[in-house]
């Protein structure tokens, strides 16, 4: 930043009034400086809108304004990854070499600069310009259409430039790119759309022609090809309508093909009683899930009267018929949202499952409102996802994979839902929520699907435990119901001797009541409940 001049009398003055502009709340970020040094390199700003915010480079520095031209972008990105003279970059499809020409500034004669293309001519082009203009620090290269044929462990940063859309084979060249970036190595990719794909091509028409490629399918793919998503940068650069997302390859990682920062697994045989039903069988069920959770697809189906839907995220599928697996011997109908649409039938629905899903929504005012518009008064949705420690926006959240209890909570809540429960963990890293579409105590006790009874399937300590989270009454085989004072909070329950075997007494001390059960089979039948209270 340039000041001019000022009078020695003004000189007072002109601190005073730059510091009262530094404090003023369009210069004050809501993370402290100590904050962003612990949190790293990368670390986020508070938000929960979709704006792009600053990924935050070593030196901390503060763009107060966007460059005004493209070289003033590369340039901002370069300083931004601290990277200067002596870096190794690579410009993948360097063209007619606009950008190579300002990295090769940036690096200096004891840098390298490796201009790559596709076309034999281009590279010679590229060769004859570098002699021309004198950068020996400039080295064109041949590549291919899967590979960008550079030196291995050896490039501080890849630079893609509206070339990812044009990639037909995407995953072969991040795993190229992944190889030739030093540890510690970032991937930019500068392209658009922002959003979500539209362009539903086959991936081998967009090597000619431009149909735009979307910034979740860039994410999806350099994820799963070994990339750890570090943020977004358009801060940085001079034009609107793209997205910039950095990437890095990991220090720990020896081999590309894997998320480095992968959802911790589920037991699903320990854990898919959550997912279950209190009393009847579901009778639509919509699940809305990704990776190894959608195990508990099983036990939900077997629990359903009928054979379910299941939604294909448009923020994840990469092509319009991609389908994740299914377990075996499970069929289920499918179908892709558009602009966040599920295209739901007229058929009403009494539970959606969003499991390890949720934080992808782009669009997910417009699928709340479907949902709602489908979900029975009764119904209910279950939200299991992966907690982030620090507020996203929701873009962010979608590509880092992961989001805040409350923000869920808050988009529910400006949906039209009611939190009904907050669920056990059955992960470290996750967290569980249940929306219901009505307050309960509008519910009718004959109608509500959180009381159970009164036939359980197992044993009532047991099912007992595994429920309480989630029970707001039960009812007893001669049709009464009663109800839990505190429903949704913890507590415990203590079984109490019996004289017979065949039955069994258990009480639950915060809602003050004893359970009578009688086994009838494999199953039991709760008979009568006694309340405890004294007044």
């Amino acid at each position: 930043m340039k000041f001019r001049k000022v009078p020695n009398h003004s000189l007072v003055m002109a601190v005073f009034v730059f510091a009262i502009w530094q404090m003023s709340p369009h210069f004050i970020t809501s993370v402290s400086a100590d904050e962003n040094r612990a949190a790293g390199p990368f670390a986020s700003l508070d938000s929960i809108d979709n704006s792009p915010r600053v990924v935050s480079g070593e030196s901390n520095t503060l763009h107060s304004a966007k460059p005004n031209d493209r070289a003033g972008s590369v340039r901002a990105i370069v300083s931004h990854l601290d990277l200067g003279e002596g870096a190794v970059i690579a410009d993948i499809g360097a063209g007619r070499g606009r950008d190579t020409w300002v990295f090769a500034k940036i690096v200096g004669e004891t840098g390298l600069v490796f201009a790559e293309e596709i076309v034999e001519s281009n590279v010679e082009s590229l060769k004859t310009e570098a002699q021309k203009r004198d950068f020996s620090q400039v080295r064109a290269v041949l590549g291919r259409t899967d590979d960008p044929c550079l030196p291995s462990n050896s490039v501080d940063l890849v630079y893609m430039n509206h070339v990812y859309h044009h990639l037909a084979k995407p995953r072969e060249m991040l795993r190229g790119i992944w190889r030739s970036l030093r540890p510690g190595g970032h991937l930019v990719v500068v392209d658009r759309q922002l959003g979500t794909l539209r362009d539903w091509v086959p991936r081998e028409l967009r090597e000619k022609k431009h149909f735009w490629i979307a910034e979740t399918t860039v994410v999806r793919e350099a994820r799963e090809e070994g990339f750890a998503f570090m943020g977004c940068a358009e801060q940085y650069w001079h034009t609107k309508d793209n997205f910039v997302l950095i990437f890095q390859r990991p220090k720990e990682l020896k081999y590309p093909s894997s998320d480095p920062d992968p959802f911790l697994s589920i037991s699903v045989e320990k854990y898919s009683h959550l997912f279950l039903p209190l009393a009847c069988p579901y009778k639509n069920p919509v699940i809305v899930a990704l990776g190894q959770a959608r195990e508990v697809i099983v036990p939900i189906l077997e629990n359903s009267s009928s054979e379910g839907l299941d939604i294909i995220l448009e923020e994840w599928a990469t092509q319009k018929e991609e389908r994740q697996s299914l377990p075996s011997d499970i069929h289920l109908p499918s179908i892709l949202t558009e602009n966040g649409d599920p295209n739901l039938s007229t058929e009403s629905i009494d539970v959606v499952f969003f499991i390890d899903s949720y934080h992808l929504l782009f669009h997910g005012k417009t699928m709340l409102a479907k949902i709602y518009e489908k979900l029975s008064p009764v119904g209910c949705i279950y939200v299991l996802d992966r907690r982030a420690q620090e507020l996203l926006s929701r873009r962010e959240a979608s590509h880092h994979r992961k989001i805040q209890p409350k923000t869920v909570k808050r988009e529910m809540t400006e949906a039209g839902f009611f939190l009904w429960f907050q669920g056990p963990r059955p992960a470290r890293d996750r967290f569980l929520l249940v929306f219901g579409k009505n307050q309960p105590e509008k519910i009718l006790p004959e109608d509500d699907p959180f009381i159970g009874g009164p036939v359980i399937p197992q044993a009532p300590g047991q099912w007992l435990k595994r429920n309480y989270w989630r029970l707001r009454g039960l009812k007893v085989d001669d049709g009464r119901f009663v109800h839990f004072r505190t429903p949704g909070k913890k507590g415990s329950v203590e079984k109490v001797p019996s004289s017979s075997s065949s039955k069994e007494m258990w009480k639950i001390p915060k809602e003050k009541l004893m359970l009578y059960f009688e086994k009838k089979g494999e199953k039991y039948l709760l008979t009568d409940y006694q309340s405890l209270d004294r007044r």
